[in-house]
């Protein structure tokens, strides 16, 4: 019994040293599980704005190949985002405040930078614009993509996450 505790204890050492995370993954806490999922459907929600957005702006007239460059940014930062979110699955340390920096505050407040800014300007005075089922599809993808951001925030911060991470 010793001898296996000892080889497995080896082993898990060895894979970390080359990156790996041997033994971790039947640990991996439902809270660490799930916000990995919750981060990777807020991508979607950014995907979809993304898309609902852009085919706005062509239907109005706005010729795809002035879109292209915006987009094609974004969908880097999604994948950078999504490789990151497979790292915090992964049990990385360094991944749960790359996400938190980068997504918690840098990317909430790309969301809401927009709308607090036509606030400031007197938006409200001006009156609601016009709800059209392109704003409300669009506000209600920014609203599901910023509460699954915080969702997300607290999941990867849950007891049992910190004492995974701790523990890696």
């Amino acid at each position: 019994m010793a001898g296996t505790t000892a080889t497995t204890t080896g082993e898990q050492g060895r894979a970390r040293a080359a990156g790996g995370t041997a033994g971790r993954a039947g640990s991996r806490p439902a809270a660490v599980r799930t916000a990995a999922g919750v981060w990777a459907a807020a991508v979607a929600l950014g995907v979809a704005e993304s898309a609902v957005m852009a085919a706005d702006l062509v239907s109005a007239g706005t010729p795809w190949g002035e879109l292209l460059p915006g987009l094609g940014v974004r969908a880097v930062v999604y994948g950078v985002v999504l490789a990151v979110v497979a790292a915090l699955y992964g049990g990385r340390r360094w991944a749960r405040p790359v996400l938190a920096l980068g997504l918690g505050v840098v990317g909430t407040l790309s969301l809401v930078v927009e709308p607090v800014t036509w606030l400031l300007q007197g938006g409200l005075a001006e009156g609601l614009p016009l709800l059209t089922p392109h704003l409300a599809v669009v506000a209600a993808l920014r609203a599901l993509h910023v509460a699954a951001v915080f969702a997300a925030l607290v999941l990867m911060y849950r007891p049992s996450a910190n004492a995974y991470f701790r523990r890696g």
